[in-house]
This record gives C-alpha cells, structure tokens and sequence, in this order.
C-alpha cells in the first residue's frame, strides 16, 4: 500500500540525510489514520454475502444494521432517514442513513456531504451488486471511520448512505431513478440546511481491479482539476481520468436541488464496453482491494485543499 503514500518517499530521504527541499505538493492532510484498504475491501464481501440488497428488500435492511453496527463502532451516531414513494411497481419503503461528523466551526459551519447509493438493481436473485453499489458503499463506510478516528477538521462532515439511486424499471427514466438522493435534499431545504451545504462528492462504481474514474460532464470544473492535483500530488494520476461522458447520478440531485458545485467519483466502463454492469457478471472477483485504496485514498488526500476552497 506504500505507492498510496508517496510522503513515506520523502521520510525515508530525510532520514538517509537528503536536504533536498520538498516538492509543493499543497494542502497536507491533517496526522490521522490512514485509509485502511483491506478494511474497505471486507466491508464489500460483507455486503456481497448479503446478496440482493434492492430498495425495500430485507438485504437493504441487513445492509442498513451492517453500516449501523460499524458507524457506532467507530464512535459515530447513524441516522436513519426512511420514507415512502411511489415506483413503477408501488409503493415503496426507501430508508437513507447518514452520519454527521462536527468540526472545529461552530454551529454554523459549513457542510461537507461525501455520499454512496447502497441499494443495488432489481436484477434477480443473482445479481449481488460488487461493483455498483458495494464499493463505493464500502469506501465510504471506511472514509467515516478514517476522519472520525483523526483530528477534528475545520467543518461538518456528512457520510450519506443513499437508498434508491437504482430505477425500478430497467431503463434510467425519471423520476424512477435517486428517490434517496431527491428526498435528502428536500429534507436539507425543509430543515434550513441548504445555505451550509457547500460541496458534494460522490462515489459510485470505484471497485473496477482496472480502475481508471470517467470524466463526469456533470461535475464541477474546480472539483475535477482540485480532484486531478490531488491525483497527481499523491501518485494516483493514472486513475484519472477516462473517457468524457455525461453520467446521470445522485449528484444531479445536489446540483439541481442545491445549486451546489458537486463531482463524481464514477469507473463507468466496467469489463469490455462496460458489458459487466448491471449483470450477474458484477461480483467480487471483478474488484479489487487496490481499487478501494486509491478511490479513499484519493478523497481522504482532497479533504485540506476542498476545506480551504469550500469551507467558508
């Protein structure tokens, strides 16, 4: 995992006795663990054992007592935020679970959401879901645990767990599609949230052992160059960025909902001609613990310079 720390380079020379300055590598990252890939890529068989894990399925609620059991584990109080809504099928019991992780601002302060869909497609008893939903699910499952074990940052994380970003019909037609993502943001307003809500950051499908994240045409300019320097600060430049593409997501629903800059984290070429997604061909052996690295390592690297661009 040592390639995921190039400052462990820079270490080792000082203690040979280099005086060569240091490079400008920006913003560091505040002492604290370090993400954990193994960690991530358990959480991802934990999920895949469940099996199907669709909207309203009793591996949606296993999923759900899962993310509860190691949020509360590492010190955090989830909240679950469930609702009903009429599909194309009926109606529906969605249920979305979030944790908020106070900085050093005050009450006030600005919020960060970092979020992932965990419902998978309804695509028969088979399909299990690695890729899409499960690894970014667990991504950002070990991401909360990661800053809440380190020091207090300077705003309001929110680790969002969205239900029903999968449309119930086989083809994406709104508005049977992110009925986790719309009702978050609705609540946000309702609540008098939306003027602290500054950034959302997306992960979806990052568990691809090829893992090289698409060029989302949706997504904030700044956030993508902030997210490339990152990428190349860190010797992670390879994994950005693929094809140009727009791809339809939760993040739509941050930046039509809260006219916010948002991006996402998405690898939407997954297996020859993204022939894998959506299948049954979408299972553990197609990810990889290295890909679950580089995507938190990647994020958990952006977080000093997002809060000095976005946190007033």
């Amino acid at each position: 995992m040592s390639r995921f720390l190039p400052l462990i380079a820079a270490f080792a020379s000082a203690c040979a006795g280099g005086d060569a300055p240091a490079p400008d590598e920006g913003p560091q990252a505040a002492e604290g663990p370090a993400f954990d890939a193994q960690r991530a890529w358990t959480h991802l068989k934990a999920q895949v054992a469940i099996g199907p894990r669709h909207s309203g399925s009793e591996g949606a609620e296993r999923t759900r007592e899962y993310l509860e059991e190691h949020l509360e584990a590492a010190g955090l109080t989830p909240v679950r935020e469930a609702f009903t809504a009429v599909t194309p099928v009926g109606s529906i019991e969605f249920c979305n679970l979030y944790v908020d992780l106070p900085g050093t601002g005050g009450e006030d302060q600005p919020i960060f959401v970092i979020a992932s869909h965990y419902d998978t497609k309804r695509l028969g008893p088979n399909f299990v879901g690695a890729n899409d939903g499960g690894s970014s699910t667990a991504v950002l499952l070990e991401l909360a645990r990661v800053v809440a074990e380190g020091p207090k940052r300077p705003v309001t994380y929110r680790f969002l767990f969205l239900d029903g970003e999968e449309a119930v019909r086989e083809q994406w037609r709104d508005p049977d599609n992110r009925y986790g993502s719309k009702y978050h943001v609705e609540r946000i307003k309702k609540q008098g949230l939306d003027a602290r809500v500054k950034i959302c950051v997306l992960l979806d499908m990052v568990g691809d052992k090829d893992l090289k994240l698409t060029l989302d045409q949706y997504s904030d300019e700044d956030l993508v160059a902030l997210f490339e320097r990152t990428a190349k600060q860190n010797d992670l430049g390879r994994y950005v960025w693929s094809a140009r593409m727009p791809v339809l997501d939760d993040h739509i629903s941050f930046s039509e909902g809260l006219s916010i800059p948002v991006i996402d984290l998405i690898d939407f070429q997954y297996g020859p001609r993204n022939a894998w997604w959506h299948t049954d061909e979408d299972s553990l052996d197609k990810c990889s613990a290295e890909s679950l690295g580089v995507t938190g390592t990647l994020v958990l690297a952006a977080l000093p310079e997002l809060e000095t661009a976005y946190g007033k």
